[in-house]
């Protein structure tokens, strides 16, 4: 079983909970919304705080999340209902992309080049993108000379401010790019991708490790299962006994004893008067009557001899403290 899980991963929900992983190890401040469904990674852009909802569907990693800006910005990767559409690594995304690089990315974008929020842009933002006319007449977005303006003026990264227009638009609009140019100027982020990826491989081995031990967890289920039956029967009948045992322990304690033999002392001597006026009254001849009644009045002393030797033992245990 195991061996066909990792053959096709991408119908799994072991790759659906390693995408999830990746999001929580290449970002900060996520939170868990909805469990394997909706998470929101909290940042800081340019002093604005924001976030960015992350919305998986039920054929994810087949199909790609759904990303959302909070709250709303002008930016050429976000529509008009504040959904990242158009970002390098949801276009390219396939079900062996990392979501949590991907989700870096985007964030990193925003960074680097701080959106201006919607509110911010006001009424005066449609006068300002009517007076921006490219030369061949057509209308260019507001956002272009915003974030040319943000590249050259960036604090993080004065590399930025030699490069070209046309190659910070393709650095713009290429991911990789974006990464060899952190590798360039930036080396120390080529351990943070090494460590991250080690903790990736780390935590895929230890699934795998996991998922290799669930057979013997399962028989050591069934071992225990079957061990938790036999304590069962075993107390059901301990239960049975242990009350059959006070039945027995009360019927023949020493001052039940006593008390039986008391009755049966009383009993006999009954049925010896009762023998000697059947006697009486001629119901009985001599020697029946001598046989029974010897018999009844042999058996009374007996038990009362008995009786008197028991209770004052009982007597005497009992003012020894017992």
């Amino acid at each position: 079983m195991v061996s066909r899980i990792f053959r096709d991963t991408e119908s799994t929900e072991l790759n659906r909970r390693r995408q999830i992983d990746t999001l929580k190890v290449f970002n900060d401040n996520v939170t868990e919304i909805q469990e394997d469904v909706e998470y929101k990674v909290e940042f800081t852009s340019g002093g604005n705080n924001m976030a960015l909802l992350v919305v998986l569907g039920p054929d994810f990693p087949l199909t790609r999340p759904v990303l959302k800006i909070r709250p709303d910005i002008v930016h050429p990767w976000v529509n008009e209902s504040s959904e990242v559409v158009t970002a390098p690594g949801l276009i390219n995304y396939t079900a062996h992309s990392d979501l949590g690089r991907v989700v870096h990315a985007i964030i990193r974008e925003f960074q680097l080049r701080p959106p201006q929020l919607c509110t911010d842009i006001g009424a005066g933002a449609s006068s300002s993108q009517q007076n921006d006319v490219n030369s061949d007449g057509r209308s260019s977005p507001l956002y272009g000379v915003m974030y040319q303006t943000s590249l050259l003026s960036s604090n993080s990264f004065p590399d930025l401010a030699k490069l070209t227009l046309e190659e910070l638009k393709k650095l713009d609009e290429n991911v990789d790019r974006q990464d060899e140019f952190l590798l360039q100027h930036h080396p120390d982020s080529q351990k943070v991708d090494m460590s991250l990826e080690n903790m990736l491989m780390n935590n895929e081995e230890v699934a795998k490790e996991n998922l290799s031990k669930e057979p013997r967890l399962q028989h050591l289920i069934t071992v225990v299962k079957k061990k938790l039956d036999v304590v069962a029967s075993l107390k059901a009948q301990y239960e049975s006994h242990s009350s059959e045992y006070q039945k027995q322990s009360e019927k023949y304690a020493p001052d039940n004893i006593r008390d039986n033999l008391r009755i049966a002392t009383v009993c006999t001597d009954e049925e010896s008067e009762r023998v000697a006026d059947e006697f009486l009254n001629k119901q009985l001849d001599v020697e029946t009557f001598v046989t029974s009644y010897m018999e009844k009045r042999t058996s009374f002393y007996s038990r009362k001899t008995r009786e008197e030797k028991l209770s004052r033992q009982l007597q005497e245990l009992e003012r020894a403290g017992y």
